[in-house]
C-alpha cells in the first residue's frame, strides 16, 4: 500500500515547471509576506492535507486528491501539444477542460469564497428560523427584553463576526463538471507574448468580461455570458484564450506588450496570495503588492457580517 500524499499542491508542480528557468527554479511572490523567493515547483504552493478532510471514522478522505492526480496526469500529456499551438481533438479538449475546471475549483481563492458563501447561507437560514420563533412569541405576547436585544444583535452586521471552516469550501468541486463542459464548448485560441513575460498565480483560472454592454450588478457575470473570456497562462510567453467568439478557433495572435501587462494585472488581481514568474522582475513584485486585496467572483449581493474562513474551527 503506497503512502498517502500529505503535501498537496494548490498549483500542480507540472504546471509550474513550465514557468521555471533552465535550472528548474522559478520566482514565487507572496503578497502576505511582501517578499519574493526563488524555489522549485516542489517547494512552493502547497499545504498539508488541504484536499483531504477527515471523515467521521477519523481517517483522511483522499478522493479529491486522488482525482486531481489523475486529471493532472492526463493534462500533462496534452500540454506539449498546446505549447506547439496544435488543435486538440474533442477528447483531449475535454480532458484539458477538466484540468482547467478543477484548477478553478481547487484554488485557495475559490475554497475561501465558497466557504464564505456557505457561511452566509447558513447565517441567513439561522436568522430566518430565529425570526420565525420571535414572531411566534410576539403573537403569544411572550417577548422579553432579552429576546428583543438578541433580535437587534442578530440583524446588526457590525455586532459580530462568523468563522467558517475552510473545508466547507471543498464543496466548490461540485461545480467542476459543469464548468468542464462549458469550457469544452468554448472557442480556444493562442496569444503569444514576445516582449513581456507572463505570470501565473495560485488562482490562475478565472473569467473576465471581454467587451459587450454593461452587466447590471444584480445579475452577476458567469462563464456562460457571451462576453466571458478565460485568459489561462500556459508559459511565460503563451496564453490559452477561451471565449465564445464564432471565429478564430486554434489561431495564433500576437499579444502586444500592453495587452500582456493587462494579462499580468488580471493574474495579480485574482490571486489569493502567490504570484509565480520565471525571471525576477521588481515591477511584477510591485504589481503583486498593488493588488494585495483580491477580487471576489462570488457575490450574493446581500450584506452580511464579516465571515472569516479559518483552516480549523476552535474545538473542531
Amino acid at each position: 500500500m503506497s503512502e498517502r500524499t500529505k503535501r498537496q499542491h494548490v498549483v500542480p508542480r507540472f504546471y509550474l515547471r513550465h514557468f521555471a528557468q533552465a535550472d528548474g527554479e522559478l520566482w514565487t511572490h507572496d503578497c502576505v509576506m511582501a517578499a519574493a523567493r526563488k524555489s522549485t515547483p516542489e517547494k512552493t504552493a502547497f499545504e498539508t492535507n488541504i484536499y483531504t478532510p477527515v471523515g467521521e471514522d477519523g481517517a483522511r478522505i483522499d478522493l479529491i486528491e486522488d482525482t486531481l492526480a489523475k486529471i493532472e496526469s492526463q493534462a500533462a500529456t496534452i500540454y506539449s501539444d498546446l505549447l506547439a499551438f496544435k488543435r486538440l481533438d474533442p477528447v483531449a479538449k475535454l480532458d484539458f477542460s477538466a484540468f482547467l475546471a478543477t484548477m478553478f475549483a481547487r484554488s485557495p481563492a475559490q475554497l475561501r469564497q465558497f466557504a464564505q458563501t456557505m457561511g452566509q447561507v447558513a447565517l441567513w437560514g439561522g436568522r430566518h428560523e430565529m425570526d420565525r420563533e420571535f414572531r411566534k412569541k410576539e403573537e403569544r405576547g411572550e417577548v422579553s427584553d432579552a429576546d428583543r436585544a438578541i433580535q437587534r444583535i442578530l440583524h446588526d452586521n457590525e455586532m459580530f463576526t462568523m468563522d467558517v471552516d475552510r473545508r466547507v469550501g471543498l464543496l466548490a468541486f461540485q461545480q467542476a463538471e459543469t464548468l468542464m463542459h462549458l469550457m469544452a464548448q468554448m472557442n480556444w485560441s493562442y496569444e503569444i507574448s514576445e516582449r513581456q513575460q507572463l505570470v501565473t498565480s495560485d488562482n490562475p483560472v478565472f473569467w473576465v468580461k471581454g467587451g459587450g454592454p454593461p452587466v447590471p450588478p444584480a445579475y452577476g457575470f458567469g462563464l456562460g455570458n457571451p462576453f466571458a473570456v478565460i485568459p489561462f497562462p500556459l508559459s511565460p510567453g503563451v496564453i490559452l484564450r477561451l471565449d465564445w467568439r464564432g471565429d478564430g478557433a486554434w489561431k495564433k495572435a500576437k499579444l502586444e506588450r500592453q495587452r500582456a501587462k493587462l494579462a499580468n494585472q488580471y493574474q495579480a488581481k485574482h490571486k489569493e496570495r502567490l504570484l509565480f514568474f520565471r525571471d525576477k522582475d521588481e515591477g511584477l513584485c510591485t504589481l503583486a503588492m498593488k493588488y494585495k486585496n483580491t477580487v471576489n467572483q462570488i457575490n450574493l449581493g446581500v450584506p452580511s457580517p464579516n465571515i472569516d474562513v479559518v483552516r480549523k474551527l476552535q474545538g473542531g
